[in-house]
């Protein structure tokens, strides 16, 4: 059964209502949570993860890793204690994910990743990933999260 959320963005507070949304499906589990961030360049992919930084009391400005591939947040007395940062839009093969280890920190407790460009490592994501599809209609941006749960 397919589930489908959608909104409509005009606004960096309309991006935040969706990313508190969001976060209210995780839970944090034995193994990070991944959100997964697709669409094109502007669509707004960066805007989303700087609200959620914003909402998990991130205090450092959040930029898109585009050239350095991840960063990482540490987060005090959340749900999560990380938050981490990744840009995949540079990477050619999973392969090069290897020296981020990748494998590994999906693997941690009360880690929270969100992956720009993730359908560039597919075949890496957890089966439980939220899957974000950023699209821009006018002046508005599209959100979608399809649950194939």
């Amino acid at each position: 059964m397919l589930n489908t959320m959608q909104w409509t963005v005009t606004s960096l507070e309309d991006t935040a209502a969706v990313a508190q949304e969001v976060l209210s499906l995780l839970a944090a589990g034995s193994q990070a949570r991944v959100i997964a961030l697709h669409g094109d360049l502007g669509t707004g992919k960066t805007a989303f993860v700087q609200q959620l930084a914003a909402l998990l009391g991130v205090r450092e400005s959040v930029t898109s890793p585009t050239f350095v591939i991840m960063k990482t947040y540490p987060l005090e007395q959340q749900t999560f204690v990380e938050l981490v940062h990744i840009d995949a839009y540079r990477i050619e093969t999973p392969a090069e994910m290897q020296p981020l280890k990748l494998e590994q920190l999906l693997a941690e407790s009360r880690t929270l990743v969100c992956i720009e460009w993730a359908e560039r490592i597919t075949e890496l994501l957890p089966e439980d990933a939220i899957h974000l599809t950023f699209t821009i209609n006018g002046e508005q941006r599209i959100i979608m999260h399809t649950d194939h749960g």
